[in-house]
């Protein structure tokens, strides 16, 4: 699903005539390329050409041109191939590319957090959340968070397996489920929520009622991947319980996929407690209800360590740890617990 390509956030820095057309002397430290440039670097990668680039930013084509032609010279290096579909970035331009989007991003964030902390409710957020953190807690955070700041442009985008895209400030930051290995120091992290796995059939399966997990050996799963969270709670379930681990024939990453596949036959799904009854109703789905506890993911916001949140970020960054404790102390209320 292809979108419009938006207009490029950092393209108000960069409408004057007198930055591209007419530039101004640069005071960047001899050897250090212009972060101006840089930043061009990144809107020309990301519009596929000089002359989609200089539509975005508003400005001239020649002088978006003669702009990357003063970074390559100062740089000693060509950054693009030209051809007759636009630009490729070179291996020089490949490697620069994560570095300029991330000045980008934090271009445009230190002219948010100046007008935001003028009292201004405006900007933009991108932020990755897993199916867990949309369903659950996402509801709970937009409605206040809409109004205490209306004019921010909020996307919601799905969390990517690689994660330095936090790097480069897109997303701004992400609520997911912690992957299996430690992430390194360059990350931030702030647990939320640990989740637990419900086991989904389709109505009328003949191992709906199944009160315990032997009684689910031999039956085939649909999960959203061998590497999932799902799946390695569900694989140290069995394992605890002494068990031949789970048979996963199907697997599938889009939530509306898995469910369509268990409702269509009789594969086992596996997903958070709390996503199943988020989507219980749509989804016709039932919960077998095994005696076992399956501890799920642990999820978390992260962001990239160098990131500052601006005002706005760290509103919504906070909205979601309240949710996220009063989801807990809902669940631990039900359970009979206090938390």
């Amino acid at each position: 699903m292809d979108d419009p390509m938006p207009e490029s956030p950092s393209a108000a820095g960069l409408h004057s005539s007198s930055t591209l057309d007419d530039p101004a002397p640069t005071l960047t430290p001899a050897g250090m390329p212009d972060p101006a440039a840089l930043v061009l670097l990144a809107e020309i990668a990301d519009a596929g050409s000089v002359t989609a680039a200089a539509r975005r930013l508003g400005c001239s084509q020649p002088a978006v041109s003669k702009q990357l032609r003063r970074l390559e010279e100062s740089l000693g290096v060509a950054l693009f191939e030209r051809g007759l579909r636009g630009v490729q970035a070179t291996e020089y331009g490949l490697a620069l590319l994560p570095r300029a989007r991330a000045i980008r991003s934090q271009a445009r964030q230190a002219g948010e957090e100046v007008r935001q902390r003028r009292g201004h409710k405006e900007g933009r957020l991108v932020v990755a959340l897993s199916h867990f953190a949309t369903m659950a807690l996402l509801p709970q955070v937009i409605p206040a968070f809409r109004l205490r700041w209306p004019e921010v442009q909020l996307s919601i985008v799905p969390p990517t397996f690689q994660l330095g895209g936090l790097r480069e400030g897109a997303p701004d930051f992400a609520v997911m489920s912690l992957p299996a290995e430690q992430l390194g120091p360059e990350f931030i992290t702030r647990a939320l929520y640990a989740t637990t796995v419900s086991v989904v059939v389709r109505a009328g399966h003949p191992l709906q009622q199944a009160q315990t997990l032997s009684q689910l050996v031999g039956a085939q799963w649909v999960l959203p991947s061998l590497e999932s969270s799902v799946a390695r709670g569900l694989d140290r379930a069995f394992e605890q319980a002494r068990l031949a681990p789970p048979l996963c024939t199907v697997t599938c990453q889009t939530l509306t996929g898995l469910e369509t596949l268990a409702r269509h036959s009789d594969l086992v799904a596996a997903m958070p407690m709390e996503v199943h009854e988020a989507r219980m109703q749509a989804s016709g789905l039932c919960r077998v209800p095994i005696q076992e506890t399956i501890d799920g993911a642990r999820v978390a916001i992260v962001r990239w360590s160098d990131a500052k949140p601006t005002p706005a970020g760290q509103d919504l960054e906070e909205s979601f740890v309240q949710a996220a404790y009063l989801l807990a102390r809902e669940q631990a209320r039900t359970r009979g617990h206090a938390v």
